[in-house]
């Protein structure tokens, strides 16, 4: 099942790898995710930063919010980029974010969403969590390698 996703967060995530995100498409993920999240599974919603309802997870994003607030699309753009809260962020995605907002920036949009629907999907057409670099469906354990 391969999910088409044109979003990617301010903080440089690409909303296709995200397992928020990507519980909508997978039940046993959104369970998961629920339990991770202590919350109700029908609270685990998201249509990807870009297209955020009052239902979504990341409504109250912190990221997003102050992109919002700078007038910024990526956190790149920021004149206090790179901030305490991209770094804390970034430790927890093995520098991701940052990596991936990098990438952006050099690489523009369009190319860019084309590396990332090719990096976060698995060989079996599933897509991969950037959570656990593992696909959603096979589990199997990827190791994504970038390059700046």
């Amino acid at each position: 099942m391969s999910i088409s996703c044109t979003s990617v967060g301010p903080c440089g995530l690409y909303c296709g790898s995200c397992p928020i995100y990507l519980a909508r498409f997978y039940p046993k993920l959104k369970a998961q995710m629920a339990e991770e999240l202590h919350c109700k599974e029908e609270e685990v919603v998201c249509n990807g930063c870009r297209e955020l309802t009052e239902k979504c997870w990341g409504r109250h994003c912190k990221i997003r919010l102050c992109a919002e607030n700078q007038d910024v699309q990526y956190c790149r753009a920021c004149p206090q980029a790179p901030c305490d809260r991209v770094k804390r962020l970034s430790m927890g995605y093995w520098d991701m974010p940052e990596q991936q907002l990098q990438e952006l920036e050099q690489m523009g949009e369009g190319e860019f969403l084309k590396l990332m629907q090719q990096r976060w999907t698995c060989t079996c057409g599933h897509p991969i969590s950037a959570q656990s670099f593992r696909c959603v469906a096979c589990k199997k354990e990827i190791g994504i390698t970038v390059t700046c």
